[in-house]
């Protein structure tokens, strides 16, 4: 998976860790001020593009001074080879060649494909969910979207997400970081109580059913009439993406279901895409070290 991921608390970290395992997590120690930190940034991101099988994290030093610490960091950039929560090598200093060969030293063969036809520029963004801020209207207590989506990849357990009181859903899910929105996939078993006619909504913290009930494009971002058999599926559902280029939350209405049934029930869902990433700084300094200490 070819992201940047930016993390700021060690919850989040960890939390990463943990499902990473195995698999090799660079952490890369940055600070705004730090000009070599600038310097190897489009490394790091190529090294990101062309080893899709690794986890490659950034951390500010001044907005994460706990995990920083938690690592002993004291100069930037400095870059933390990780494994199963192992730190098992350490780069100080920008240092192009010697990043690309650590990484290639840890990386490992990639993973076998899929077979699932995945892009290389749309991935699943569920690593991006911001968890703390997920929020679904009218979903029953024993069965919420937190169940489907906490993990932050796409279920595949027993759990599902089921409506109360009627068929509808307002389901409000929240990036950690801002990201353009190609495509969703939404799974239902069976596919009679799966959603039919959605809307989505982007960026509508407050949203409630009074706002989403009567909306029509453009203040709905776009409405979808599903077939029984996307739901079934899960398959992906490509969308307007001129319309879901700077998305920090993406909230999907679900109005009706396939079988005119009381309870609407969800047991995936997905998004796909890419992270806005920042433009890459031009430095002119001339400076005379490839660290700076903190």
């Amino acid at each position: 998976m070819a992201l940047l991921k930016h993390v700021k608390t060690t919850q989040e970290l960890d939390a990463l860790l943990e499902t990473k395992g195995n698999s090799l997590v660079v952490i890369d120690f940055w600070a705004t001020w730090c000009a070599p930190c600038h310097a190897i940034a489009p490394t790091f991101e190529a090294l990101s593009q062309s080893h899709k099988h690794v986890t490659f994290v950034k951390v500010d030093v001044d907005a994460s001074q706990p995990i920083a610490q938690k690592y002993s960091v004291t100069a930037m950039p400095t870059f933390v080879f990780i494994k199963n929560h192992a730190v098992i090598d350490t780069l100080k200093g920008a240092n192009p060649p010697g990043l690309e060969a650590m990484v290639k030293k840890y990386a490992g063969a990639p993973p076998a494909s899929s077979g699932e036809g995945s892009s290389s520029d749309s991935v699943s963004l569920l690593e991006l969910l911001d968890v703390s801020q997920l929020n679904c209207l009218n979903e029953s207590e024993e069965h919420g979207v937190k169940g489907i989506l906490s993990a932050k990849r796409k279920n595949s357990s027993s759990s599902y997400l089921e409506s109360d009181a009627d068929e509808q859903l307002l389901i409000s899910i929240s990036f950690i970081q801002t990201v353009r929105v190609r495509a969703i996939s939404i799974r239902t078993d069976p596919p009679s109580s799966g959603p039919k006619k959605i809307k989505l909504f982007i960026n509508r913290p407050a949203l409630g059913f009074e706002d989403v009930e009567d909306a029509e494009e453009p203040e709905a971002s776009q409405i979808i009439e599903l077939s029984d058999e996307i739901v079934d599926k899960g398959s992906k559902i490509p969308l307007r993406y001129v319309r879901f280029q700077s998305v920090n939350s993406l909230h999907i209405f679900v109005s009706s279901n396939q079988g005119g049934e009381d309870e609407t029930r969800i047991n995936s869902i997905d998004v796909f895409g890419v992270p806005v990433q920042l433009s890459a700084v031009h430095l002119t300094p001339d400076f005379k070290t490839n660290e700076e200490t903190w």
